[in-house]
């Protein structure tokens, strides 16, 4: 199923005892259908990321009709979910493990416009940029800064404290764009998978050095030392997780 989601209603999207989340919605909604087994996912978002397409697949032995089952996901669920479309796959097929590519896009505004509450930093943010006069983060200064993070890197320096598996991961791309019709900025990263917090963490020092309170090199130099993150981290709620990749051919619109 291809998923879309108000991340703001739910505290991620893995379950968690006690707490609204997600997959505990999903499957809620599909228990009524005799369908029990474990959710598989593309990306594990944390509290607050907002998804406009998360893949999530399982194993059923039903004969479920995909337009069926797409209704009746819909109806089960709060309406900060909305299942966009559904299909049958292969045995081989893993939402997660099949995937080639993860693209998160996190929206920043200077102040965001009217529609975009909840789903923008808003800037400037006493938090973190205490008593900094407002003013536009500069566009070529963070698009340079992220440019040295594209590649296979040990983003150690990103993580979140305490992260204990392998960092070593591959950013295919890093864009940022400014609207023409209002003072909005997005920040788009394609990778192979993330470490938790390893978007947000980019964002902020992206966005620190767009205002000017940090050098250009900064990324390069957190990539290179490899320490525990001092710097900014954005908030969840500018971060959407916009598209899952996966071989041509394996999803309708894959590819």
């Amino acid at each position: 199923m291809r998923i879309a989601y108000d991340g703001g209603a739910f505290r991620g999207f893995q379950r968690q005892p006690g707490l609204p989340t997600v997959e505990e919605a999903l499957a809620a909604a599909l228990r009524p259908l005799g369908i029990a087994s474990r959710l598989e996912v593309a990306a594990r978002t944390d509290a607050g990321v907002h998804a406009l397409a998360q893949v999530v697949g399982f194993a059923a032995r039903l004969d479920l009709d995909p337009e069926a089952l797409r209704t009746a996901v819909n109806g089960a669920t709060p309406a900060s979910i909305t299942c966009l479309e559904a299909w049958r796959t292969g045995p081989s097929f893993h939402a997660r493990a099949s995937a080639l590519s993860r693209t998160y896009v996190y929206a920043v505004g200077a102040p965001p416009p009217a529609g975009f509450e909840g789903r923008a930093w808003t800037l400037p943010d006493e938090r973190a940029f205490p008593g900094l006069a407002p003013r536009e983060p500069d566009l070529g200064a963070m698009a340079e800064a992220l440019a040295a993070a594209v590649g296979e890197h040990d983003f150690a320096g990103f993580a979140r404290p305490g992260e204990q598996r392998g960092t070593v991961r591959t950013l295919l791309r890093a864009d940022v764009e400014r609207a023409t019709w209002a003072p909005l900025w997005t920040l788009s990263l394609e990778g192979r998978g993330f470490l938790r917090a390893q978007v947000r963490h980019l964002v902020g020092t992206a966005v620190t050095i767009g205002l000017g309170l940090a050098p250009v090199s900064r990324v390069a130099e957190i990539l290179r030392e490899r320490g525990r993150y001092r710097g900014v981290r954005a908030p969840a709620w500018g971060l959407t997780l916009t598209r899952v990749s996966y071989p041509p051919g394996t999803l309708p619109g894959s590819g």
